[in-house]
């Protein structure tokens, strides 16, 4: 049974990582997508996933805020209507604290919330008034809650991600319109990559998950398609936390030095 047969999604961000990993999931599921990114998706993606043909790419810069309600609205005119919104693009672009200027700030808060907010207005302007049946999903982090060296602006961004996630799931649940979020923990994509490398490195790090072992995509995409499906429809203000338990645990990754995301935007 395909879980979103005939659902049609918009998803940010979505040629590599856990973007690139939901769209395929998606699409397997029977959903029609429209993604976007900053840069053209590398030519081994476009082979991949040319045997959807109910998938759509648009070039688009999310922390511009008329590009991200442009996005929305070619999304929705490709598809033909439009059912959910997953809000995934983002930047980690951190520098040391006192090196933190205004563009660093700006660049930060533009994409990982300004992106966020102006789709998801967009897309309730779009849709209307629904039946449960519609729903925005944002992709927030582990760091929404647990502050990382380094990393002032990332956490902070995604921590307003969290409160964005409750506060429009209270807003527009009279609208008919669900809000959830999914938190990643330590998941093994280009952004986490650089930082993983090195079996004494990994071995660490995989020794302060619960679990055992780093995340993969695949792990944060099937809470997605549970999230766009209709097993969720009573399911909303909640930021779901898919991260081996790592948040139940007091982490101790700031002890190793060489873990460090790369500096990117996805």
């Amino acid at each position: 049974m395909k879980l979103l047969e005939g659902k049609r999604i918009a998803i940010t961000g979505g040629t590599e990582g856990i973007g690139l990993s939901m769209v395929e999931s998606m699409l397997q599921n029977g959903a029609s997508i429209a993604t976007c990114g900053l840069r053209d998706p590398d030519p081994e993606v476009v082979t991949a996933l040319s045997a959807y043909p109910n998938l759509h790419f648009f070039k688009t810069d999310l922390s511009q805020t008329d590009q991200a309600i442009s996005f929305v609205q070619d999304a929705f005119s490709a598809l033909g209507g439009l059912d959910h919104l997953v809000n995934n693009a983002g930047t980690f672009r951190d520098v040391d604290f006192l090196d933190i200027a205004p563009e660093h700030f700006h660049k930060t808060f533009d994409l990982n919330v300004g992106g966020y907010f102006f789709c998801s207005q967009e897309f309730v302007r779009l849709v209307g008034l629904r039946n449960q049946d519609a729903s925005i999903i944002c992709m927030g982090s582990t760091n929404s809650i647990q502050a990382e060296e380094g990393g002032v602006l990332y956490d902070a961004s995604k921590g307003a991600i969290l409160m964005l996630v409750r506060s429009m799931a209270v807003e527009l649940a009279k609208r008919g319109i669900r809000v959830n979020g999914i938190g990643p923990g330590i998941i093994d994509t280009p952004l986490t990559a650089p930082g993983l490398k090195g079996d004494e490195t990994r071995h660490f790090i995989e020794h302060q998950i619960p679990q055992g072992r780093v995340g993969c995509p695949q792990d944060v995409s099937g809470t997605a398609v549970y999230l766009c499906s209709s097993m969720a429809e009573y399911v909303t203000g909640q930021m779901i936390y898919v991260d081996g338990g790592i948040v139940s645990f007091q982490l101790k990754r700031t002890l190793c030095p060489t873990y460090k995301k790369k500096e990117t935007d996805v």
